[in-house]
């Protein structure tokens, strides 16, 4: 059993053999080695680490993704006083394997389930959600010493499926002799639906359901609260799960500005007049201009 419960869909640990453990149930949950985690291609996903044996010696840090062919993956490391906090990653290929993170020696010092990088867009236009949370159900495994980039900022294989409406609670009385009506107060809240395919023993579920209880969940890029518990149906491995939108003062959705939260990802060349961004990682090796 491993140490602590780890609510993401991308786990890093240390050894091989804690990734194989199949009497940690989480490790016998979606999607293992036949089915691996689908994360959208030409995303930037970022994943906390947890605080615990997260010790590293050097800062030269790289990811690898081992499959049928190792293959370096684009990434920057979040390391403070000799700890590994984050990690952020892109692929521009569609491909699979496990991570592997490695030091200036190449020895592999941490190591992930399987991954597979897909484009998710359905025949309608429809992409996988993206999930931001800060993961506070437990602060004391997750540091938040930066909290600006401290978020966990990933995919999910869910889709919105269109379903939108109001919660209203309406209290009225009558007025004159006429029987007239009128509303003395009224409270309406919008909701949205997204259906969830339930697969591997429900691991998906779990992770949306621990991380949903956070005051600070994005969905989509707008600030959602989760409504309800999850409505599982009958004869089918769909969940459905409402959330409402978070207002700000004025009454408008509170909407996520991602740049901000990977600004230590980017670094930005003056060229041609305007300014160009330039993905980096490790020692300011450019991979990708955007």
């Amino acid at each position: 059993m491993h140490m602590f419960w780890y609510h993401s869909p991308v786990r890093f640990y240390k050894t091989l053999e804690e990734l194989e453990d199949m009497t940690n149930p989480q490790n016998a949950q979606y999607y293992g080695h036949v089915k691996p985690y689908p994360l959208e291609v030409n995303s930037y996903h970022r994943y906390l680490i947890p605080n615990y044996q997260n010790e590293v010696t050097t800062q030269e840090l790289s990811l690898f993704l081992v499959g049928d062919d190792e293959v370096q993956i684009p990434c920057e490391f979040g390391i403070s006083d000799g700890k590994l906090f984050r990690i952020t990653f892109i692929s521009f290929d569609e491909i699979q394997g496990h991570f592997e993170i490695r030091d200036s020696s190449g020895t592999a010092i941490f190591y992930s389930n399987c991954v597979r990088f897909v484009d998710s867009t359905d025949y309608d236009g429809r992409k996988f959600i993206r999930i931001a949370t800060q993961c506070n159900y437990n602060r004391n495994l997750f540091s938040y010493a930066d909290e600006q980039h401290d978020w966990m900022i990933t995919t999910l294989p869910a889709y919105c499926m269109g379903e939108f409406d109001i919660d209203e609670d309406i209290k009225s009385s009558k007025t004159s002799n006429l029987g007239s009506t009128i509303i003395n107060a009224a409270w309406t809240e919008e909701n949205v639906s997204y259906k969830i395919r339930a697969e591997g023993d429900n691991n998906i579920l779990s992770f949306i359901a621990v991380h949903s209880t956070n005051q600070d969940l994005y969905i989509d890029g707008t600030k959602r609260t989760r409504k309800e518990k999850p409505e599982i149906t009958d004869f089918t491995n769909e969940i459905t799960m409402k959330f409402a939108n978070v207002k700000d003062e004025n009454g408008l959705n509170i909407i996520m500005d991602e740049r901000q939260i990977f600004a230590d990802v980017f670094k930005y060349a003056l060229g041609n007049k305007e300014k160009t961004k330039v993905y980096v990682y490790n020692t300011n090796k450019a991979i990708k201009t955007r």
